[in-house]
């Protein structure tokens, strides 16, 4: 017969087993997702090489590429890179500066922010948000292939600092040309310019209008000073965050030949010599 202590000593022992039970889920859940976490919080990805395998990828290592300084203090400060309302199309116009990223073999990098040093025009602004355009170095030192194009994204800050937070994809080591356009509509706001840079890192920077609304003829890239000669600084001021990571490729293991079996020919039987008849004598 149950008494009424044995069910209460039943229900303890229940509501432990559950707890244990509870603890140990929760646990192993923590330990599931430690195993997804922790990678993406370290930035670790995984890209396919050549050979068509996986390779493992390290912790990335982030640092500063800086060209923060050196800032005209002169006329002109800066030069227009804006995406302007449809109707001001014709005056669209991009500038872009270089930079260099020199890595060990098995090695390469990705960017998570732009900072930028920008005025707007007397009474303007503000930017509803920035275009990042990401080039290859072409022959003459010039932007080149278009190899990344992450539009309208959001920033902080305001004149003369602008912070743009992003991902873009992986790149190899090597020279490549970035270009920071405010996207912002000259009625009501004005116009946005990037500040110059008076010492020159790498190649000088580029400007392009394709509309050629300013009639400068420049409707591809070109020395931003051959389109306008009274922008006599070189460079602009600016900086990203790169993360450069390490990857090891993984190699297939070769498969192990399966030795052939070699047929045995028969053995040759070895013919018995007849007798031979005695000839007869000679008479």
């Amino acid at each position: 017969m149950f008494t009424h202590r044995s069910v209460s000593k039943m229900k303890a022992n229940t509501s432990s087993t559950t707890k244990t039970h509870l603890i140990r889920g929760v646990f192993y859940l923590f330990l599931l997702l430690s195993v997804f976490v922790i990678p993406l919080a370290l930035g670790q990805r995984y890209v396919t090489g050549s050979s068509g395998g996986e390779n493992t990828l390290l912790a990335p290592n982030c640092a500063t590429l800086s060209q923060y300084d050196n800032a005209a203090t002169e006329p002109p400060l800066g030069i227009g890179s804006q995406q302007f309302e449809p109707a001001m199309a014709a005056f669209d116009d991009q500038v872009a500066d270089d930079f260099v990223v020199d890595l060990l073999p098995l090695h390469v990098f990705y960017i998570t922010q732009v900072r930028v040093m920008g005025e707007y025009s007397q009474g303007g602004g503000p930017a509803s948000s920035f275009n990042v355009y990401f080039y290859r170095d072409a022959p003459g030192h010039l932007p080149g292939e278009l190899i990344f194009a992450l539009l309208n994204q959001p920033y902080t800050g305001t004149p003369p600092d602008f912070t743009i937070n992003l991902t873009s994809g992986l790149f190899d080591p090597g020279t490549y040309w970035i270009s920071v356009q405010a996207v912002q509509n000259f009625n009501p706001n004005g116009q946005w310019f990037w500040h110059n840079r008076t010492i020159q890192s790498n190649s000088g920077a580029a400007w392009q209008n394709p509309g050629d609304g300013y009639g400068t003829g420049c409707v591809t890239w070109n020395r931003k000073n051959a389109c306008m000669p009274d922008q006599v600084s070189p460079d602009q001021v600016f900086s990203l965050n790169l993360c450069v990571i390490e990857y090891t490729p993984t190699v297939a293991p070769s498969p192990t030949p399966t030795p052939t079996s070699t047929a045995t020919p028969p053995p040759r039987s070895t013919p018995t010599p007849r007798p031979q008849p005695t000839p007869p004598p000679r008479p």
